[in-house]
């Protein structure tokens, strides 16, 4: 049987979200009751959240003011599953750029190599560190650009980080958001607020990850795991 790991953070009031994005709230609607008569009323929970809160898959149209740019229901999800590795750059300190020699020494140092057409998920600590205190949406090593460009160099169509952005926070640097900027130029999707990645770290999996079909959506909330010992043919 496929081992499965979920990747996910889970959904609740009062979690991490980008500063200036919509707070998460739940609250119930209705609640369970059972009359004397055995019939019975049903749960039902209401959420007022961010596209953007928790595990994320970015869509164009969150970053490409192009009137063809793809919202997320137009994504093709042949972008949200395929073979992946998981690259430990732990080491990289927070608010700092990840760059391409750290990538390519942490490919080296776990004999990986970027599978073409596939998924890159960026381990950094992130969320150990962390969540879910303030500091986990206020300070994050990011990709910078030159490492977001050797990732989509190398076939990667997909970028997944454990943190609330592929970009660095605080900003840093001249160039505004770099990471996110190279998705645009190349056609990359980035999945943001992974969970805890350290049991994937300089490994190869399958990864799948399916964004809510939100219309219109800049984003779509995402259930993600990686699936080990299931074979993939290309």
């Amino acid at each position: 049987m496929p081992r499965i790991v979920d990747l996910s953070q889970e959904v609740f009031r009062g979690q991490p979200v980008y500063p200036g994005h919509q707070p998460t709230v739940i609250f119930p609607m209705t609640q369970l009751t059972v009359k004397e008569d055995g019939k019975w009323t049903f749960a039902v929970n209401t959420l007022l959240m961010s596209e953007h809160a928790g595990t994320h898959t970015d869509s164009f149209t969150h970053m490409d003011p192009d009137k063809n740019a793809l919202s997320i229901e137009q994504i093709p999800l042949e972008k949200c599953i395929g073979p992946a590795v998981c690259l430990d750059v732990s080491h990289v300190p927070d608010s700092a750029f990840i760059t391409r020699n750290a990538l390519q020494d942490a490919c080296r140092k776990a004999d990986l190599t970027i599978p073409p057409g596939g998924t890159v998920l960026i381990y950094t600590g992130t969320y150990e560190r962390h969540f879910p205190r303030p500091d986990y949406h206020q300070k994050n090593p990011g990709l910078d650009r030159e490492a977001a460009e050797w990732l989509a160099n190398q076939g990667a169509i997909h970028i997944g980080i454990d943190a609330v952005s592929i970009d660095v926070s605080p900003h840093q640097g001249e160039e505004w958001k770099p990471a996110h900027t190279v998705c645009r130029e190349r056609g990359l999707l980035n999945t943001e607020n992974l969970g805890d990645l350290k049991a994937l770290a300089g490994k190869r999996f399958i990864y799948i990850g399916l964004p809510l079909k939100v219309r219109g959506g800049t984003a779509g909330p995402t259930r993600a795991a990686a699936i080990f010992d299931l074979a993939w043919n290309s």
